[in-house]
């Protein structure tokens, strides 16, 4: 359960420094206007609000990876650092999921993979 756990950790860790890119380097470019449905106009006004919320998904996979690195190695701590990076990771899913049904698809991605880590890692 152990490994499997890590597993979805880790593709939640990848998702949100995916996000972290799209939201701090192409949020006004047309990649990131085409993911997130915005204009130039709009991604201008927005931009530093973007960036902001960039850095907290890369805090959230930092969190992550270094609690998942941490459970490999056999730290106690390890699993701790996961549950509170990835279950918020899982938490902000749900949210954006309850509250923005246009964006449902994206938001099981964003919280399916470490919603079952957090889940693997409570049953192992």
């Amino acid at each position: 359960m152990l490994i499997a756990s890590l597993v979805f950790v880790t593709g939640a860790i990848l998702i949100h420094i995916y996000i972290w890119v799209l939201e701090t380097f192409l949020w006004d470019q047309p990649k990131g206007m085409k993911v997130f449905g915005s204009t130039p106009e709009r991604a201008a006004i927005t931009k530093e609000m973007a960036v902001n919320q960039g850095l907290y998904n890369l805090m959230l996979a930092l969190v992550t990876a270094v609690g998942a690195g941490a459970t490999v190695a056999g730290a106690s701590w390890g699993p701790a650092l996961i549950f509170a990076g990835a279950g918020s990771m899982a938490v902000a899913g749900i949210f954006l999921f309850l509250t923005s049904p246009d964006k449902r698809k994206p938001a099981l991605i964003q919280l399916v993979p470490p919603l079952l880590g957090v889940l693997l890692l409570a049953v192992a």
